[in-house]
């Protein structure tokens, strides 16, 4: 994956390429120094009036500088490939790469609740399997949340201290959908905690549901 702050040097010339060659890649080397730039993938509002309008007269030489000052903003703001993952990320579940319900979850998020749930995502990708980051995930969002396994029903317990809400329940499902691996049954407690023997703290009255 190529962005244009990495090999950078002050001898590149930079042009926008108007039929972006890949929605994945943002440069391609056409020749010595000579660098297609496919300004789709982050800079789409920047350069939005050459794909607009075909008839726009071209400038060239602008464009290079422009692309030079963006790449050393890039460097100097300290881009990383994880964001530029987390960004990716974000883009395809907006273009319904994983479907249009996971799209509706994603979008009723506040912007925060998406920085923090794609900062999983992208661990999660990455991990390949190896690592579960749901339970994290969870307690970012659902501090003091507490998971069980109950085996006589081979399904885990989610008792999570907070209100019932249609924005809360479909935080819990977009974070199922895309981070709950486990291949098995859950089921999920909100407010109250179930009651169990011998654990004061969940046999308070008023305060538990029976299971």
């Amino acid at each position: 994956m190529k962005y244009i702050w990495q090999n950078y040097s002050a001898s590149n010339d930079f042009y926008i390429e108007k039929k972006p060659f890949s929605p994945y890649l943002e440069t391609a080397n056409i020749g010595k120094n000579k660098i297609g730039v496919n300004p789709v993938l982050r800079l789409y509002e920047i350069f939005f009036p050459l794909f607009e309008n075909p008839q726009t007269p071209r400038n060239e030489p602008l464009e290079n500088c422009l692309l030079h000052y963006l790449a050393q903003l890039d460097l100097k703001s300290g881009i990383h490939l994880t964001s530029l993952l987390e960004h990716r990320l974000h883009r395809e579940i907006c273009e319904k790469v994983f479907g249009e319900k996971a799209q509706k979850l994603y979008l009723s998020l506040s912007e925060n609740e998406r920085r923090i749930f794609l900062i999983y995502l992208q661990r999660h990708e990455a991990a390949q399997g190896l690592k579960s980051f749901f339970f994290e995930a969870v307690l970012q969002f659902f501090p003091s949340t507490k998971f069980y396994f109950y085996e006589w029903e081979q399904k885990f317990l989610f008792c999570i201290p907070a209100r019932q809400t249609e924005h809360n329940e479909k935080l819990m499902e977009l974070l199922i959908f895309f981070l709950f691996d486990m291949g098995a049954a859950y089921e999920i407690f909100w407010g109250s905690h179930f009651g169990i023997i011998d654990d004061a703290e969940t046999m308070k009255l008023d305060e538990f549901v029976i299971y």
